[in-house]
């Protein structure tokens, strides 16, 4: 099949379409440079998502990006795909880590509460990893006395 029939083929399954713009920073320009690629190649094998197109942008030297670093180097990726789910959107979002997200399609989906329900029970468990790992959580704060 030809990629436009592909495309054509996921719109008319009313699977999402997304793109994702995905940096990355390292010390060293191959190390950046070798480990977008392999994420991008991860990322273009998931199970229910159909990449269509990826761009990387040149790497560009950066000078003081972070305390401490005097100067890295940064690599982008745009990429566009079709995701079938939202329970695989979410799953991918955590994932790779873009920077931003754009949704492009469907304008309206039906979603079922058993998908809602998984997306609700991964973002809790994700909230307790980071309590477990000392790195914030829930804050319950007291009522205040009359």
């Amino acid at each position: 099949m030809e990629l436009r029939d592909e495309i054509n083929k996921r719109k008319k399954e009313n699977w999402f379409e997304v793109w994702f713009n995905i940096e990355a920073l390292a010390i060293e320009e191959d190390i950046v440079k070798s480990a977008m690629k392999k994420h991008i190649e991860k990322f273009t094998h998931v199970k229910n998502v159909f990449a269509y197109e990826v761009t990387f942008s040149d790497i560009t030297k950066v000078e003081k990006p972070i305390k401490n670093v005097e100067e890295a180097y940064s690599q982008v990726v745009k990429a566009k795909f079709f995701v079938k789910d939202l329970r695989t959107l979410l799953n991918v979002v955590l994932t790779y880590g873009p920077s931003s997200i754009e949704l492009i399609g469907p304008h309206k989906k039906e979603i079922d509460i058993g998908e809602v329900q998984d997306i609700a029970n991964v973002l809790a468990g994700l909230v307790h990893q980071f309590a477990a790992a000392g790195a914030g959580g829930i804050v319950i704060t007291p009522e205040e006395k009359k």
